[in-house]
């Protein structure tokens, strides 16, 4: 099968980062600079005078925050004017990203999910206003390490897929109307399988949102011990280097299978397909596991855990990327260039 999909390219250097605003492109740590789809390149005139290196957006495009990927400061923006600034814990923070999620509720209102002062405790905030939701004296978190949040299509649920001490790879998930009604919720979630945190089986490196129910998550290439791969049997599970969907409202694993090396970060290509990005983006069709399409000539870095103090060189770090998974568009700064790959999703399959 060949993939469907469209690609171009604009000649453009110097980009800090990426978001989709409808056709454009914005660097939002570079004061706001954008880049339209016709190769317009739109120079901005603000510049930070600190060390933001990444940055995420509301669907939308106008509300943003950027970012020290692995320290401790942020800036939530509106339409490039600055509402205020955020804060995470310092406690390993220049180990692991930092942990921010830009998403609307089910009930419309736009939600930023962070982890204000404490780096084991997730909030929920109106993202405008800056008003805690979760707010309570008696919560309780668990000893857990929060990064790479990521909100469902519907913000019906909210994934952190972050890491405990051993330290190991594990993806935890919350339902966002039940924390916002009861905000202990936040301090435990739900697994996505009960072999999740098992430190002799699968590390639970990644993980996107199929649908509001449905995950998948990727795995290290992090062995198994043998004795409990005995104790497991042969249930349907994540293996070391592969993909396994879930379907959370059921409690099952749907699918599961082993690839040539890690996904690392993966992002949903509708529902039937996922975007993997180690070493170079790849078109993985989640049915079979098959790679349908790699483009070797982008170089998306080795990222594959939110634990990332050991990427040093810039071939190991990822470029700044964007991704509009209701267009299905993917966009890279690479070398001088920026490219934009737009998947037919009706092609693939997408419902």
């Amino acid at each position: 099968m060949v993939a469907p999909f469209k690609q171009y390219s604009f000649p453009a250097t110097g980009f800090r980062s990426l978001c989709w605003r409808g056709d454009e492109l914005v660097d939002w740590v570079d004061g706001g600079r954008v880049l339209s789809l016709d190769g317009t390149d739109r120079r901005a005139s603000v510049r930070y005078a600190y060390r933001f290196d990444a940055a995420t957006a509301s669907p939308d495009g106008r509300v943003a925050v950027i970012y020290e990927r692995r320290g401790t400061k942020g800036l939530v923006l509106k339409d490039g004017q600055v509402l205020r600034q955020i804060d995470r814990s310092f406690y390993h923070a220049h180990v692991y990203e930092y942990p921010v999620a830009l998403f609307h509720e089910p009930g419309g209102r736009l939600l930023l999910a962070h982890c204000p002062g404490n780096y084991c405790r997730v909030e929920l905030e109106e993202a405008e206003t800056g008003r805690r939701l979760t707010d309570s004296v008696d919560r309780k978190p668990r000893d857990f390490f929060h990064s790479r949040l990521a909100a469902s299509p519907h913000g019906k649920r909210l994934l952190s897929a972050g890491w405990a001490w051993h330290p190991w790879d594990i993806v935890a998930c919350f339902d966002v109307a039940r924390a916002l009604a009861d905000p202990h919720h936040l301090d435990r979630g739900d697994r996505v399988s009960e072999y999740s945190g098992n430190v002799c089986l699968a590390e639970e490196s990644s993980a996107c949102w199929v649908d509001d129910d449905c995950i998948v998550v990727s795995a290290s290439d992090e062995a198994e011990d043998p004795e409990e791969v005995r104790e497991a049997g042969d249930a349907a599970r994540l293996r070391p280097r592969g993909l396994a969907v879930y379907d959370l409202a059921g409690r099952r694993c749907l699918r599961t299978f082993q690839l040539h090396e890690t996904a690392g970060t993966i992002l949903p290509v509708g529902r039937n397909h996922v975007l993997s990005l180690y070493r170079h983006p790849k078109l993985i069709d989640l049915s079979s596991g098959e790679v349908l399409h790699a483009w070797t000539e982008l170089s998306t870095g080795v990222q594959s855990s939110s634990i990332i103090w050991g990427l040093k060189e810039d071939n190991q770090k990822p470029p700044p990327m964007a991704f509009d998974p209701l267009g299905g568009r993917f966009a890279i700064a690479h070398r001088d260039q920026v490219t934009v790959i737009e998947f037919d999703l009706s092609a693939l399959g997408a419902r």
